[in-house]
């Protein structure tokens, strides 16, 4: 996490600012006290996604949507999937993908990540663990096993 206010300042000076409909989404997650990536992590997303024109996108953790959402503004066409298991969340991200008319560009995986990533074969360019942090540990060897060759992981 960036804490030093001269940096968050500098790079939130950067963001060019989100779709209304995405704003709109942030808000609510944000009233409602789901948790969602910071703006400078949307930040350095971004700039990643940017740089990088990943052909597959896996995230790990997707509470409400927000940051599937968001990074679906700077990825190819059909290249991202995403886990949740909180079921209170998932009608609400399917909602989201919906609202927005992503439900066919993000492919939501319902259930345990552990389970799920231990199923799933295929690389991934570049991998986003927002999961609960404590089960990192458990995940690692998943994530770590579908990073394709140079691809980036952000957690």
């Amino acid at each position: 996490m960036i804490v030093e206010e001269r940096m968050r300042t500098f790079i939130n000076s950067l963001d060019p600012g989100e779709p209304a409909w995405l704003d709109e989404i942030r808000s609510s997650a944000l009233q409602d006290n789901v948790p969602i990536i910071r703006m400078e992590m949307g930040s350095l997303l971004r700039f990643l996604l940017t740089l990088r024109r990943p052909s597959s996108i896996l995230e790990v953790g997707t509470a409400v949507g927000y940051s599937a959402l968001f990074m679906s503004e700077y990825m190819p066409e059909n290249c991202h999937i995403t886990i949740e298991k909180y079921e209170k969340r998932i009608p609400i991200a399917k909602q989201n993908f919906k609202t927005a008319g992503r439900e066919d560009k993000i492919t939501l995986l319902e259930g345990d990540a552990a389970e799920i990533l231990a199923e799933l074969s295929q690389p991934f360019d570049f991998i986003f663990m927002d999961a609960a942090k404590g089960q990192y540990p458990v995940l690692l060897g998943h994530v770590l096993r579908l990073l394709g060759d140079g691809g980036l992981l952000v957690s």
